[in-house]
């Protein structure tokens, strides 16, 4: 039922444009349309499964409520993992593309970076959500914004090293001139 709900809906069409079955197929999986009829199957049986153990009386009510209620968590994360993965593969095909353009140095190096990033932010929030890795994204953000600012500022005191040794020697300058000058001023 569930595969003929998504054949009728193009489902198949919608994944081969965001690029998600390229990637399926790089990863040796099946189609989303598979993935996703094989999901809603094993959620379904599961849920039979345990709703027969509860009837059976042997005190896992509280264990099978909570394993539900884990299961919208879970769905969430699989989606943030498969739009994550979307995301860098297109990102990394525009930054592929632009610094192609560009002329810049090693662009698949750049383009790899990218994906890299992408993904590996895809399964920290994914794990978030799944509440195995809680505060990575925070923890991941401050470090990274703490080692941007510091190569700014290490890149902006590097290369502007020439100019601040002028302006200082320029004020200190004027500083000393004007000592000088109060010395012979009789003012």
């Amino acid at each position: 039922m569930v595969r003929g709900i998504l054949r009728i809906s193009r489902f198949e069409r919608l994944s081969e444009n965001a690029g998600t079955a390229r990637l399926l197929n790089k990863a040796a999986l099946p189609s989303s349309s598979e993935l996703l009829s094989a999901f809603v199957f094993w959620v379904t049986w599961l849920g039979f499964f345990l709703l027969g153990i509860s009837e059976l009386g042997l005190g896992l009510q509280q264990h099978i409520s909570h394993l539900f209620l884990y299961l919208p968590r879970i769905l969430v994360a699989a989606l943030i993992v498969l739009f994550g993965l979307a995301a860098a593969s297109f990102f990394s095909r525009a930054a592929l593309l632009a610094a192609v353009n560009s002329n810049w140095p090693s662009p698949r190096l750049i383009s790899g970076a990218i994906r890299f990033a992408l993904v590996v932010l895809a399964l920290a929030m994914a794990f978030e959500q799944l509440g195995l890795a809680e505060q990575t994204i925070i923890a991941a953000f401050s470090i990274l914004f703490g080692a941007l600012m510091l190569g700014l500022a290490i890149a902006f005191g590097l290369g502007g090293q020439h100019l601040a040794r002028r302006m200082l020697e320029r004020r200190f300058s004027r500083e000393h001139e004007r000592e000088h000058e109060d010395e012979l001023s009789p003012l």
